[in-house]
């Protein structure tokens, strides 16, 4: 068993949001596969963006957002799960007054697969 505990994790910090990874492959014995929270602050946003070959499992842990994919707005909040396949364009704005927090879960991860569009 491993416990993870997001105040004990490293955040990174990128364009209009800031990530915690919790699993790696390594931990989860399967390559390209990663756990990961991500959180936008409110009023920011992440520019639309794709991964050429990542899945993205999203769980929505906290707060509300406007996600945006492939075009079409789908107003995302707390336990909502979404699921972004490889090509789909996407970006994210934190609309609500506290930091939208989403569970990450990506298959088919690789170095580099974000391309900001």
């Amino acid at each position: 068993m491993k416990r993870f505990k997001i105040n004990d994790s490293k955040w990174i910090t990128s364009q209009g949001y800031r990530k915690a990874k919790f699993a790696t492959e390594d931990d989860l014995k399967q390559k390209g596969t990663l756990v990961q929270i991500v959180e936008i602050a409110p009023g920011d946003t992440v520019a639309q963006h794709y991964h050429k070959n990542s899945f993205e499992y999203l769980y929505v842990i906290s707060g509300a957002c406007d996600f945006e994919i492939n075009g079409e707005s789908v107003p995302l909040k707390e336990g909502d799960m979404l699921l972004t396949e490889p090509g789909d364009k996407h970006s994210v704005h934190n609309r609500g007054e506290i930091p939208f927090r989403v569970l990450v879960f990506k298959t088919n991860a690789i170095p580099d697969d974000t391309y900001w569009s």
